[in-house]
């Protein structure tokens, strides 16, 4: 019997390990169904977390801040840059000392090495977004690093274009510390219009439902999301949006360009 569990264990080991390496697929996060852990400021969420085709590591969570609570300063991991999207509420933010208080749908982007901290300065919750990137690199080389200064940007500043469907405002398209290129851009569509048929793009892609109700189709098969719902897309699978509810609905869409090719 000891001679047969060491083999056993080695072989669970070894599918563990193999399981920890494989890239998440395209997936969807209703908000409604998030796991939620009490913390010492608030509350926590845990999305997703794992390597993609294009990142060794992708770790996305909310976290909500109690009345006037804060997170402790913090310095972004080495290899990894930090996108922060405020769902409700407001926060004061500083990074390297560059302080602003942003309302909800604001955006900071922050690069490794760069020092955080976020604090609710208000009698009622505020609740944020963390996506931390880390890019695959090329086997034998270094991930190429560039340091790029810290972005904090209001809601109010982002322009409003309309469209035959709704609208859009452009957030951001530019290098990171470590990504060729993020590109992030919040749709509005108008009840019962779809935003595109169906399509696949080279680069992975999220979607992050602000409000109404969408239908997001992978592969044919639809699903229907509300307010802070995540859903994360490879870069090979069918994939189309839709407004499913009453009243418009509006979405942030961010994909990002790394410097090595995604792998199929």
């Amino acid at each position: 019997m000891k001679n047969f569990r060491l083999p056993f264990a080695l072989f669970l080991i070894a599918i563990l390990s193999v399981a920890a390496d494989q890239a998440i697929t395209s997936s969807i996060y209703d908000w409604t169904k998030l796991t939620v852990k009490k913390t010492s400021y608030g509350e926590e969420r845990d999305i997703l977390k794992g390597p993609t085709k294009s990142l060794d590591m992708f770790d996305v969570k909310a976290i909500t801040l109690n009345e006037e609570q804060s997170v402790k300063t913090y310095k972004v991991e080495s290899g990894f840059d930090e996108l922060l999207i405020i769902k409700e509420g407001s926060a004061e933010i500083n990074v390297n000392n560059e302080s602003k208080i942003l309302e909800a749908g604001s955006i900071v982007v922050a690069s490794q090495g760069d020092k955080v901290s976020i604090r609710n300065l208000h009698n009622s919750k505020t609740t944020y977004y963390s996506f931390r990137f880390n890019p695959k690199s090329q086997p034998g080389q270094a991930q190429p690093v560039t340091k790029v200064l810290p972005v904090l940007e209001y809601w109010s500043t982002f322009i409003f274009k309309p469209s035959a469907v709704g609208g859009r405002r452009d957030i951001l398209k530019q290098p990171t510390s470590t990504l060729k290129e993020l590109e992030i851009h919040v749709t509005t569509l108008n009840e019962g219009l779809p935003s595109h048929a169906p399509h696949s793009h080279p680069d992975e892609e999220i979607i992050l439902v602000r409000f109404g109700t969408v239908e997001q189709t992978i592969n044919g098969t639809a699903y229907k999301l509300g307010p802070g719902s995540v859903i994360f897309l490879t870069n090979d699978d069918m994939h189309g949006i839709s407004n499913a509810g009453k009243g418009k609905c509006e979405y942030y869409a961010f994909r990002w360009l790394t410097y090595i090719p995604d792998s199929k």
